[in-house]
């Protein structure tokens, strides 16, 4: 009998990694302190491709600081440290202008300085050029959504429930990305990235001929 409650005890005692010491576990100990604080998938509001989840809040703060990120990266911040943005009601407009308001003086003007372009709008155009022959599009290096899918944007909209207009899509190349989406979540980004590969291959290309003019 000694041996087989020794045999139990070991299956449910756990070492404490501060003392070393070895304490055999109680019913307690298989509760989790914080109940809380342990993310449910039900709290999950995005779910990146290598399986990370984000809550609300988390989610928020991803989005909010990716915009902010793109900023400095590109050196958006005019002189006058005032963004000008064209008026609109939809959401990318919207919520540009709420989220650079955390910090910045935004103003509604026809010579804007920024645009409310995103990931998914230029993903699409440039899909869209290459589906007639053309290969040549510039990413506007002052769209401070430029790494923002449409996808980001509605699921930060309804999170802080902010109401305007869809951007206008092509419905032809929307419905080939969707095909393409369900095997490969980072089309749009890899689109923009091959484009970025493109001009800068097609720079030193034109420089030689300039050179032999």
């Amino acid at each position: 009998m000694k041996k087989s409650c020794q045999v139990a005890q070991s299956k449910s005692a756990k070492k404490d990694p501060h003392t070393g010491l070895t304490r055999v576990m109680s019913a307690e100990d298989h509760t989790p302190t914080h109940p809380h604080t342990s993310k449910s998938k039900t709290s999950s509001v995005w779910k990146f491709t290598n399986g990370k989840e984000l809550n609300k809040s988390e989610f928020l703060n991803y989005f909010e600081r990716k915009v902010f990120r793109t900023i400095r990266k590109h050196q958006m911040l005019p002189n006058t440290k005032i963004f000008t943005i064209k008026k609109a009601e939809d959401l990318n407009t919207t919520i540009l202008k709420q989220i650079l308001e955390t910090k910045f003086q935004v103003e509604f003007s026809k010579n804007q300085n920024i645009s409310s372009s995103n990931l998914s709008s230029e993903a699409e155009g440039i899909f869209e050029k290459i589906t007639k022959g053309n290969f040549k599009r510039e990413i506007p290096t002052n769209a401070p959504l430029i790494n923002i899918s449409d996808k980001e944007i509605s699921i930060y909209a309804k999170l802080k429930n902010i109401k305007g207009k869809e951007r206008e899509k092509n419905k032809k190349i929307q419905d080939l990305f969707n095909k393409f989406l369900k095997k490969n979540q980072d089309l749009e980004v890899n689109i923009l990235k091959a484009q970025s590969q493109l001009a800068s291959a097609e720079e030193p290309c034109s420089k030689q001929s300039k050179a032999k003019k």
